[in-house]
């Protein structure tokens, strides 16, 4: 089936462009252990990031503190009331961690750079659409040098509504002064998918990213997958 040539990319950010795992966890465990708990392995973390912290942060309450049984990402791990007061402190305490520490061990996912550097040949603008706080974002976008390149960031507190609402893609997409149907849109998450089809953009997921080996990627109803960043090139020559 014929689809609309893509004039403008749009990634998710944690997860699809940058691997930030090592930092996120290393903050969530530094909360952790200052609480006396043990910490969270991240290879066992990485299914949750997607979620953001307080995703990340109550599966492991919920299954090493109330040692309950836990769903898979995106199904919540709710903290029970009696533990309120700890999930609140060991959420503060990694924010102002993570914060002061948003890049120590943070890179692009391999092959990402040159994607980036092809899509800037091209004359193809593209950007970021994150749930994640601009008071994250920034320093971090800062420090990874995508501030200097890209045509525009959206955080999650830039619009009112978050991803799977569609509202941060349009901006996104109004920003760089190209309509939705002419966008793509990649992540890692099924909510990321979500936001692109209900934007009206092309939707692509991004294997490389924060998934759990169960998920059901084929459920998300994204147009295509990217198996690695650079698979991202040859989807839109296939389009051209």
């Amino acid at each position: 089936m014929l689809r609309e040539p893509v004039n403008a990319v749009l990634f998710d950010l944690d997860g699809t462009v940058l691997d930030t795992a090592p930092d996120l966890v290393a903050s969530a465990n530094w909360a952790l252990l200052s609480e006396g708990l043990p910490p969270c392995p991240i290879a066992e973390a990485r299914p949750y990031i997607s979620g953001g912290a307080r995703t990340m942060l109550g599966y492991w309450v919920v299954k090493t503190v109330e040692q309950r049984p836990v769903f898979n990402f995106p199904q919540a791990n709710e903290v029970s009331s009696e533990n309120a007061a700890l999930f609140s402190r060991l959420m503060d305490r990694m924010l102002e961690h993570y914060e002061a520490n948003v890049a120590n061990q943070t890179q692009y996912f391999s092959g990402m750079e040159s994607v980036l550097d092809e899509l800037d040949a091209r004359g193809l603008p593209w950007g970021i659409v994150t749930n994640k706080q601009s008071r994250l974002t920034d320093p971090l976008a800062e420090a990874l040098k995508l501030t200097q390149r890209t045509d525009c960031i959206i955080s999650g507190d830039t619009t009112p509504q978050t991803k799977p609402h569609p509202l941060p893609l349009l901006e996104a997409s109004q920003r760089l002064g190209i309509q939705p149907e002419h966008c793509v849109y990649i992540g890692d998450a099924a909510r990321d998918i979500e936001a692109g089809r209900r934007a009206g953009m092309a939707t692509l997921a991004a294997l490389y990213g924060y998934i759990a080996a169960d998920e059901d990627v084929d459920a998300w109803g994204a147009d295509d997958t990217l198996e690695c960043p650079g698979d991202l090139i040859t989807w839109i020559e296939a389009g051209r």
